[in-house]
């Protein structure tokens, strides 16, 4: 389902495109991940991830006692089209493309375990080991369209967001998701915004082909999220969409003001 939260914009579209970015960039960090040594391990009761704190995150800090829990969820052992191998090692093209799949960081180069062929995580440990609920081994792409209108019938300029109410934890998220083998980010979001936030009506897809076209990134990058481990990691790449007159996104069935941002934070 998706719903609409407001942003009370007091200025110019250039202070909402600062403050969608910013949020964006929450998703992720350029310090010390969180979300991503949260335990239990999201979607389990009792896969407890070792506890790391902040100084022993960046893999530089020699730690020789360090011995991350070993988990990867039984649905990507079974090997799905989804999912890399359960053995690393079968994997030789780690930081290039790989056939259909992209196997590059946005973050650059990062480092594979000689031993075991594993990647490492680039914004350091997480206290898991393995690849959790991750079907790749290393970078896992998604992507996410970040659509928005100004609200109608207000006085005060209130620019509105497309969110969805994710189904694992009831979090607000954008409507985003998984980039497939060979497909490129534009059509990544595209095709998610249609399922996540349209329920794939094909139909009202088409009138927003012109706002597709439109898109533009604001983010790329590594994603401090919960599934995250020491060798597979979330990165997303964010297109901004904004439709100025509200007439590409008219048809669009929304739950308006469920959530609010106002300025210096959400509430």
């Amino acid at each position: 389902m998706a719903i609409l939260a407001t942003y009370r914009q007091q200025c110019s579209q250039l202070i909402f495109r600062c403050f969608v970015t910013n949020t964006v960039q929450q998703m992720s960090t350029h310090f010390v991940h969180i979300r991503a040594r949260k335990s239990p391990y999201v979607g389990t009761k009792n896969v407890l991830r070792t506890e790391v704190s902040d100084e022993k995150v960046p893999w530089r800090l020699h730690w020789s006692e360090y011995k991350a829990r070993e988990y990867t969820a039984s649905k990507v052992l079974e090997n799905p089209p989804w999912a890399d191998d359960s053995d690393a090692t079968k994997i030789k093209h780690f930081n290039e493309i790989d056939g259909k799949i992209d196997r590059r960081s946005y973050m650059g180069e990062y480092e594979v375990e000689e031993k075991t062929n594993r990647p490492k995580n680039p914004q350091g440990r997480t206290g898991l080991s393995g690849r959790g609920l991750l079907g790749r081994w290393g970078p896992n792409h998604a992507a996410d369209p970040v659509v928005t209108r100004w609200a109608k019938g207000r006085k005060e300029k209130i620019l509105e967001i497309v969110l969805i109410s994710r189904k694992d934890s009831g979090d607000l998220a954008l409507p985003g998701g998984m980039v497939d083998p060979a497909e490129s980010i534009s059509q990544a979001v595209k095709r998610e915004f249609i399922e996540e936030a349209l329920d794939s009506d094909a139909n009202r897809a088409k009138h927003l082909e012109k706002l597709f076209k439109k898109a533009n990134s604001i983010y790329k990058g590594y994603i401090d999220d919960p599934r995250n481990t020491d060798n597979a990691w979330m990165e997303s790449e964010a297109l901004i969409m904004h439709d100025e007159t509200g007439e590409l996104t008219k048809d669009l069935e929304l739950h308006a003001d469920a959530f609010k941002f106002e300025e210096g934070g959400a509430g």
